[in-house]
């Protein structure tokens, strides 16, 4: 008995994906340490990442894997996530769901009070909403696959940083630029690496209907579109001229992604997840103490 509680425990927080959550604290901490001039309050900080990501992220990647565990009982790899494999049920997963989401708003309503916070979560929770559950399903259709999952997220975790500080919209545009293109260029290379599974199940989304080419374009274009956002903010004095580091450090970077980037049909995904979490773990240790210590 004991056995099988630590296995549905441990189901519950592999639904919630944890690695995921670095996504949410990046983006919302990158418009926190801006918006506050590098003086942030870090309570503050804490309890709205915690709304934001292991609440209303948990709660939606939970959803997402409630209205998808048929299908991945087929897949290869997912087959082995906590509601295929029978260590939750679709019934438990769906209630633990509603209660993450239920608590991230309670949070944002009462201790917050912030009416550009809630908005922020409602418009991650909306699209998610629109992303996975029918009759929408946007990650089946093509181009609105792409802008879902890649360039409405990342949109709003940036603001959910920013106006725990700032109560408005009225971010640096570079900055969110960056943060936007560099999220979509990756995973624009990402639904590649899925794309015989996806024209398997019979989706019509942008890597089944679109050539290679013409999505690999698209993601190199947006990743150098992200890069030049973030020189334009260092100089044009959004951000101190001493994050030119962090350029120079990603940049050297480049040849670890060389395989992905010229084939990521072939890429070895669970390679490339720990390569990239990694360099964005110091790409944001990096920018918190340039930011924090105003170097």
């Amino acid at each position: 008995m004991m056995k099988y509680y630590k296995k549905f425990l441990f189901g519950l927080f592999l639904l919630m994906r944890p690695a995921e959550w670095s996504k949410t604290f990046g983006n919302m901490v990158i418009a926190a340490l801006i918006a506050s001039s590098g003086n942030l309050s870090w309570i503050d900080f804490i309890i709205a990442f915690i709304a934001a990501g292991p609440l209303l992220w948990g709660g939606l990647y939970t959803l997402n894997d409630w209205t998808d565990w048929r299908k991945d009982k087929e897949h290869p790899v997912k087959k082995i996530r906590p509601i295929p494999s029978g260590d939750v049920s679709p019934n438990q997963a769906l209630i633990f769901s509603l209660a993450l989401l239920a608590a991230a708003f309670a949070i944002a309503y009462f201790y917050f009070m912030n009416l550009f916070f809630i908005i922020c979560l409602t418009g991650m929770m909306m699209n998610q909403v629109l992303y996975t559950m029918r009759p929408f399903n946007l990650k089946k259709v093509a181009v609105l696959d792409l802008i879902s999952g890649s360039l409405i997220n990342p949109f709003f975790r940036f603001f959910a940083g920013w106006t725990i500080v700032q109560q408005n919209f009225s971010a640096p545009i570079a900055l969110v630029i960056f943060v936007v293109a560099i999220q979509f260029g990756g995973y624009t290379l990402y639904r590649l690496s899925s794309k015989e599974h996806e024209k398997k199940l019979g989706y019509k989304s942008s890597s089944v209907v679109f050539p290679e080419k013409i999505i690999k374009g698209i993601s190199y274009l947006a990743i150098g579109i992200a890069g030049i956002s973030f020189l334009y903010a260092i100089f044009s004095r959004v951000l101190p001229f001493s994050f030119i580091l962090l350029v120079i450090l990603s940049a050297l970077s480049l040849p670890l992604y060389y395989q992905a980037l010229k084939d990521p049909k072939k890429m070895n995904m669970e390679k490339v997840y720990r390569l990239i979490y990694l360099h964005y773990a110091l790409f944001i240790a990096g920018f918190i103490i340039l930011s924090y210590f105003k170097i």
